[in-house]
């Protein structure tokens, strides 16, 4: 095989096929390109970057609304020895200052754009910052730059670099990638030996080019295979996701795929689909990566599609990362399904031995399993980074020649994340079973609670098991409490409603987190956006930056005074109506319809589960949160009524006598154990 990238495209050309990029830009609307006019486009828009005073070494900053405006100026830039820097279009004021922050990393930049209106944008910037104005000096517009004469491409070598891929945004600041020759070609054979990608594959992608499974997998592997592709822009998906699947079929593509959130749309919007002659016999893969995968959203998928030919198991869960490329793992073999692991949410710590548990229980949490990895060595490390062994959860680390040399201009991160003898510390947390790869979360988003792990995007798929809330319209993260040195879990809503009912709406998030997995949410926030990587993650750094720098205050003073007003009405209660309220409640956990209110609770048989069931019950009815030990203490339902007039309605509890801070003492540490009995059920 060829050392370079440019040598493998321009043996491909020279084999006089005709291989094209197909550019679906709207539905009933293709345009093709053939990969030698690709190449041919690529060498003329050379010389009217190099016109314009770029040369080898120099970066240039991608701002592309199209796909073919892209690939041409990303091979031009190639075949010179430019380096792309491919960046998410600034259609926001946010996405312009990381523009600005990127700009600020590179040597000798330039930016290009198919949108003269990026111009403006910068304009408007330009008292903030300086920056702005050096930007908008050097913005090329790519329909301005003349084709008038064909560059001769430049010798290239392994050890080149081809692009940066600057961080999505997931964790705030961005990184570039350096992605080389060598780490590109090594990565392409290893799709081409365990994808086994042949002459009779036809790929689709709809995931962006300014993100490596769409630049890498979508493009640059096939192109390099010198096989068929289509290309479809994100907001075609997002506007259109029948599209994708009624182009896979009409196009007879073998090879396509989708972050998570992908397929689940698609599943949403089933109604949408023209199933009439929907053939899908042809597929082969469908590569599910770039966020946490859903075992269960791949069967639902295959399910949903098995009468027009899908294959029960071409859904496969994979994992990668810019910083290798893009991939390391997945499920490679057709006749298997990606499977999934239950484990025990109670042995999530690092260094312990994961333990399987069966799904109905309380304490399971499910990941996906991430397949094998035949080009990448992969370690488990703890905390003092010494190896662990199989099943035992650690950091993820990673080596292979895939693995970047570093991240540009920035030798503080590379010397923090890559050690001196190459390997790479993912901040990934997961563990490694018979050679396969299994992630539980990221280490920076980790929630950690009386010494337990919580990973937010567990508590994602708990809190959409709420009737009304899709998954990822309630986030979760950790919120470091400085007075009590603790994490403490805040979820942010996508709400844009009353805020009487947004109250009720917060009980229910809090009740469901206590019942599924025994701790408390501290904060219930309702935002009007839930800001997403490229790839569909959410980007929790953001909500938690913006409500400590008081951007949602406004509502929650809102809540706060509605909040009041009810709990003013609360407080109005008699014991009589309070008992009428708390005497349902019995009931409906206990399932006894005879209720004595001088009755032990215990005696009535009530369980561990029921127990916590009320105290949560309880705390969604009066708006307060009811001490650990009350249903101890309060063992019948008038002692219970009264503790709830006198304490919680009327006034805040205070331990009096040594004898009752002794019960209370006691009854804590038996709560304590019911607490951990329920939660393991």
């Amino acid at each position: 095989m060829k050392s370079t990238i440019q040598e493998i495209f321009l043996e491909n050309v020279q084999a006089k096929s005709n291989t094209l990029i197909t550019f679906i830009d709207e539905p009933n609307s293709v345009s093709h390109l053939s990969y030698k006019k690709l190449y041919l486009e690529a060498c003329y828009k050379l010389h009217a970057l190099q016109e314009k005073g770029l040369q080898p070494g120099d970066e240039l900053v991608f701002q592309f609304e199209s796909n073919r405006n892209f690939v041409i100026t990303f091979w031009a830039c190639v075949l010179g020895k430019i380096i792309p820097v491919p960046v998410a279009f600034a259609s926001a004021a946010s996405t312009v200052q990381k523009i600005s922050e990127i700009w600020k990393k590179l040597k000798n930049p330039f930016i290009i754009t198919d949108n003269p209106s990026l111009k403006v944008s910068f304009e408007e910037f330009q008292s903030e910052e300086t920056v702005f104005e050096e930007m908008l000096k050097r913005c090329l517009v790519f329909s301005e730059l003349q084709n008038s004469k064909k560059a001769t491409p430049l010798p290239a070598d392994e050890s080149d670099i081809v692009f940066i891929q600057f961080s999505s945004g997931s964790t705030g600041l961005p990184k570039g990638v350096i992605n080389t020759q060598e780490a590109i070609i090594y990565n392409f054979q290893d799709y081409l030996a365990n994808i086994k990608i042949n002459s009779e594959d036809r790929f689709l992608g709809w995931v962006p080019l300014i993100h490596d499974m769409g630049l890498i997998f979508f493009h640059i592997v096939p192109l390099l295979a010198n096989v068929p592709q289509f290309l479809m822009p994100p907001t075609v998906f997002l506007t259109y996701p029948e599209l994708w699947i009624e182009s896979i079929a009409e196009h007879q593509i073998t090879i396509s795929g989708s972050p998570n959130f992908g397929y689940r749309i698609v599943l949403d919007n089933l109604d949408r689909i023209n199933f009439q002659n929907l053939a899908l016999d042809k597929v082969r893969l469908l590569i599910n990566s770039a966020e946490p995968v859903s075992i269960n959203d791949c069967k639902r998928f295959s399910e949903a599609f098995a009468a027009q030919g899908l294959s029960k198991h071409c859904v496969r869960a994979a994992y990668g990362l810019a910083e290798a490329v893009l991939g390391v793992s997945m499920n490679y073999k057709n006749e298997e399904e990606s499977k999934e692991y239950v484990l025990d949410r109670g042995q999530l710590s690092i260094g312990d031995s994961i333990k399987v548990v069966e799904n109905k229980t309380k304490s399971a949490a499910t990941f996906a399993n991430l397949g094998t990895y035949e080009y990448t060595q992969i370690s488990v490390v703890d905390e003092n980074d010494q190896v662990l062994p199989d099943n035992a959860l650690g950091y993820i680390r990673l080596k292979s020649k895939a693995i970047t040399k570093g991240y540009y201009n920035d030798p503080e991160t590379t010397k923090s994340i890559i050690s001196k003898d190459g390997w790479l510390n993912t901040g990934d947390i997961g563990f490694i079973d018979n050679k396969q790869l299994i992630l539980t979360g990221r280490a920076k988003e980790m929630i950690i609670i009386n010494g337990k792990n919580y990973f937010p995007n567990d508590l994602d798929y708990v809190l959409s098991e709420i009737p009304g809330i899709n998954f990822q319209q309630a986030i979760s993260c950790n919120v470091f409490n400085e007075n009590t040195h603790t994490d403490e879990i805040y979820v942010f809503v996508l709400y844009k409603g009353k805020t009487r009912d947004f109250i009720d709406l917060t009980a229910k998030i809090k009740r469901q987190i206590s019942l599924k997995l025994g701790v408390e949410v501290s904060k219930v926030i309702a935002v009007d956006k839930i800001t997403k990587t490229t790839s569909g993650k959410p980007q929790r750094y953001i909500l938690r930056d913006n409500f400590l720098k008081g951007m949602y205050n406004e509502f929650i003073d809102e809540v706060n005074r509605d909040f009041g007003i009810i709990k003013s009405e609360l407080k109005k209660l008699t014991q009589h109506q309070v008992e009428n309220k708390v005497i349902p409640m019995i009931k409906n956990i206990t399932g006894i319809d005879d209720i004595n209110t001088r009755t032990n609770f215990f005696d009535l048989g009530m369980t561990s589960i029921q127990t916590v069931q009320l105290k949560v019950t309880l705390e969604e009815a009066f708006m307060e949160k009811v001490d650990d030990v009350a249903l101890f203490k309060h063992t019948n339902v008038n002692e219970l009524v009264e503790y709830i007039c006198t304490d919680i309605l009327k006034s805040d509890h205070i331990v009096t006598t040594k004898e009752e801070a002794g019960n209370v003492n006691s009854a804590k540490s038996r709560m304590s154990k019911l607490l951990k009995s329920a939660v393991s059920h």
